[in-house]
């Protein structure tokens, strides 16, 4: 997500259970929990440095870091001892991270590399166009098929990879591809369990739902008429929900191919969505808000919880 100046965010990642997210900020690094909203953690510049990317590892002590200066590293960050553990370095910008609990997808200038954890040893690599948005998803249950999904060659096409079997050279199996809309993707989503798969173009007018296995179209869920970035979809562990939110300032939420709700949300800065339970969702933006939607099966939609996430202090204080 790019950089809003007003907050000094440079960018929001939720982690794999949507509990809990990271922010980055050009004076350190912060980690929150969800509900309650509580800041969990905090990393000052001076301790870690400009930090451009985090990725938390479900709910573990490990938090893996990108720099935001040279060299393009990626660290494995140890919360409990507040202290860097491992190091990998790459030739090109590390531009964004998806995490398991066993493994990394770190996508490059015109690759995806899937590393091992906590060794970083390379277990998969997946060749990308450098002119696609940064995009990886991976299906993070521990049972799952562990399918990584990436941008392929062609214009509008995804290609999607079992990663779970690794190859001693680093190597994988030919990815399959799946020709998913006319224009360029801008966001793709795998659910928890590896069985769906969500993905948006730069139309923005609507978000397809597929069968990550068969390769199926399972829904075209409406979005809109008009032209949007999709900035961010989430689905629900197996699939059944599905939330999106786009520069319009609009959430829309979706139960198995059926629109559910819709609300607002800040038109002019990007933000991160998440499915907390079946009748909410959460909204993260960077200039510094939260925002909590409740909704009904009927459409009826409210907003139920808005706070200035910088703001909120740590457990403690929230406990006094």
């Amino acid at each position: 997500m790019a950089r809003r100046k007003s907050s000094g965010i440079t960018s929001l990642s939720f982690n794999q259970d949507q509990g809990c997210f990271t922010c980055c900020l050009k004076t350190g690094l912060r980690v929150y929990n969800v509900e309650p909203l509580v800041e969990k953690a905090h990393y000052s510049k001076e301790e870690l440095g400009e930090v451009s990317l985090c990725e938390m590892v479900f709910r573990t002590n490990w938090l893996l870091v990108v720099k935001a200066r040279k060299p393009y590293s990626l660290l494995l960050l140890d919360d409990q001892q507040r202290a860097f553990k491992a190091e990998v370095v790459f030739k090109s910008p590390i531009r964004a991270l998806r995490a398991r609990k066993d493994k990394v997808a770190v996508v490059l200038t015109s690759s995806v590399q899937v590393l091992a954890l906590p060794t970083f040893q390379r277990v998969a690599l997946l060749r990308t166009p450098s002119s696609a948005r940064p995009l990886c998803a991976i299906a993070t249950e521990p049972n799952a098929t562990q399918i990584l999904a990436a941008p392929a060659h062609r214009t509008g096409s995804l290609q999607l990879l079992d990663v779970s079997s690794v190859h001693r050279d680093g190597g994988s199996s030919a990815p399959s591809v799946v020709r998913c809309h006319r224009s360029a993707l801008v966001c793709v989503c795998v659910s928890g369990s590896g069985t769906r798969l969500a993905t948006a173009s730069a139309r923005g007018t609507l978000v397809r739902l597929w069968d990550a296995v068969s390769r199926q179209l399972l829904h075209e869920l409406r979005r809109g008429s008009d032209y949007a970035d999709v900035y961010c979809i989430s689905l629900s562990a197996q699939g059944g929900r599905a939330v999106c939110v786009s520069d319009k300032g609009t959430v829309h939420v979706w139960a198995r191919g059926t629109h559910v709700a819709a609300a607002r949300a800040p038109p002019d800065t990007r933000a991160l969505c998440a499915l907390t339970d079946d009748d909410s969702a959460v909204v993260i933006c960077e200039d510094g808000t939260f925002h909590k939607f409740t909704f009904a099966a009927e459409g009826n939609c409210h907003r139920s919880d808005f706070e200035y996430f910088l703001q909120v202090g740590d457990d403690d204080e929230f406990l006094q």
